[in-house]
């Protein structure tokens, strides 16, 4: 972004405002060569303002010059909604830290699934508390993985690629869990996306019959704000109502590498969402 630092959109993504925003307020994603700046509140208003003027992206190391683009306006995100959309993980999810990836590795398999539906929650929570939205009713959770053995992304977190739905209404490129800015956990929901489908992004879907699925979980209101307590806080059990039994899984404690990395990302949000 070199020859547009005049710009508002900079100092929302080289982390001038890391103080001011725990989750990005802009998020920069290059997937299947197309570059997508996602803006959220003040964040939106900036990518706006660039993408009047913009002709090429330098990000120091490569330059890309910009042929067509295509604007997504969407006021109507960061609801929570009665039924679940449906979203996938673009790119994979780093779900485990090295503290939760500890526990994962002491639990039984069965048991496994079910606690990154948890920690899927807690993304959810963090991201509502962030935007400052109403507490809701109720959030609907369900994660489904490729596998239950994590891959290691940069040699500290660990990832695994899927999907979930929950009934929390979120846009298209946005990240979840850790690595953000680094591109990990861009979801994609094909219901809501006005610009592209999953042919478009190469996505290809879960095979049902090989995949580990939780249960579709359901916090109440009462329970949703302990999913942002904190660790030196103590915590007590959540109450959920069990809707779905989860499928049986196998207990394979080897964890993959994965050599590749998304590429970049940044900061975005609010009740108003834009994509280029």
């Amino acid at each position: 972004m070199h020859n547009y630092s005049s710009y508002d959109i900079v100092p929302m993504l080289n982390g001038k405002y890391r103080d001011r925003y725990l989750y990005p307020r802009v998020q920069v994603k290059v997937l299947n060569e197309n570059i997508f700046i996602i803006g959220i509140g003040n964040g939106a208003d900036a990518v706006l303002r660039l993408i009047d003027n913009i002709k090429s992206l330098d990000f120091g190391n490569i330059t890309f010059e910009i042929l067509d683009k295509k604007v997504d306006e969407d006021e109507n995100v960061f609801q929570y909604r009665e039924k679940p959309f449906n979203y996938q993980f673009i790119t994979s999810w780093a779900a485990l830290n090295k503290n939760t990836w500890k526990a994962f590795n002491r639990m039984e398999a069965e048991n496994k699934i079910n606690y990154l539906n948890k920690l899927l929650e807690k993304n959810l929570a963090f991201i509502s508390n962030e935007l400052k939205l109403t507490t809701p009713n109720k959030l609907l959770s369900m994660i489904k993985v490729a596998s239950i053995d994590p891959a290691s992304i940069d040699n500290k977190w660990g990832a695994f690629d899927g999907m979930f739905k929950t009934n929390f209404n979120l846009p298209s490129f946005i990240g979840l869990g850790n690595g953000i800015t680094r591109g990990y956990g861009t979801l994609f929901n094909e219901q809501t996306c006005q610009i592209f489908n999953k042919d478009d992004l190469g996505l290809q879907d879960l095979n049902e019959k090989t995949c580990f699925k939780s249960e579709l979980d359901e916090i109440h209101s009462d329970d949703f704000d302990k999913l942002n307590a904190r660790k030196n806080k103590k915590n007590h059990g959540l109450k959920r109502k069990k809707i779905k039994r989860s499928k049986s899984v196998s207990n394979n404690s080897n964890n993959k590498n994965k050599d590749s990395e998304p590429n970049f990302n940044t900061e975005i949000y609010h009740q108003k969402q834009h994509k280029v």
